[in-house]
């Protein structure tokens, strides 16, 4: 007969039908027999339904989540539901998308906890901010995949808030820079890496993109940065795209503008 212990540690996989038909019946069975838990789980049921119009989760609740995630690792106390929301966050792309609902769901069992700051240590703070960064980096890779150009405009935006970029997350802006087959999320991904111009591959890689872009909106974006950066490298990728025929004629002209605004 399942536990209560049991019950919690089961209820992500019952959420994410995960569970063989044993545990299912199990998992059910104590719901019935324990009716005190029924309010509980249906509130958790309905923040796991509603995970396309939840809304993004701040960077405070961000690291409350992981500092008490950390405590509680430290206290070896309810660990093994916290890490399974932690696992089954990171390995799965479809309820990546369910962030916020997960922090959610663990809410109810780290409750008072999760809301207090008081007595946070330094070290779970570094903790948090260095879990934090991981789940973007990851929620930005995984939504990047997905099929809706709503969801890749989200990884963009998501990848914004990172305070330092991996060269994976690098890599996959400039895919989707030279790949997207949506002009907005290729707009996007232009502001995205203007944040990090810093790094000498994202600046080469944006002049080596400028003979790669076909939408005159992307091609008038790269033009505004390149003047933004005083590049004078991207000049002789311009005057290419000026010379080609099948070039925008309004793209052509902020080309030559900005060529102008750079030598």
């Amino acid at each position: 007969m399942m536990d209560y212990k049991e019950y919690k540690n089961t209820i992500i996989d019952y959420l994410s039908e995960n569970l063989s038909e044993v545990k299912k019946h199990e998992f059910e069975s104590f719901l019935k027999v324990n009716p005190q838990h029924r309010e509980e789980f249906d509130q958790m049921k309905s923040f796991w339904s509603i995970e396309e119009s939840t809304p993004e989760p701040s960077t405070a609740m961000d690291v409350k989540f992981y500092t008490m995630l950390n405590a509680e690792e430290q206290k070896k106390e309810s660990v093994s539901l916290l890490k399974r929301i932690e696992t089954f966050l990171l390995g799965s792309v479809t309820k990546q998308l369910a962030y916020t609902v997960v922090i959610l769901v663990a809410g109810f069992f780290i409750g008072k906890e999760m809301t207090s700051s008081s007595g946070v240590s330094e070290d779970s703070i570094k903790y948090a901010q260095k879990e934090t960064e991981n789940v973007r980096s990851q929620l930005v890779l995984a939504l990047l995949e997905q099929p809706s150009a709503n969801k890749r405009l989200q990884a963009v935006n998501e990848a914004n808030k990172l305070n330092e970029v991996t060269e994976t997350i690098i890599k996959a802006l400039f895919s989707t820079l030279n790949n997207d087959t949506n002009v907005n999320v290729r707009l996007s991904a232009v502001e995205a890496l203007g944040n990090y111009t810093d790094i000498p591959i994202v600046r080469e890689g944006l002049i080596a993109s400028i003979s790669l872009q076909k939408a005159p909106l992307v091609q008038i974006a790269l033009a505004d940065l390149m003047v933004i950066l005083q590049e004078k490298k991207a000049v002789k990728s311009f005057k290419k795209l000026i010379e080609k025929e099948d070039v925008n004629e309004s793209a052509k002209e902020k080309m030559k503008e900005s060529i102008q605004q750079i030598i």
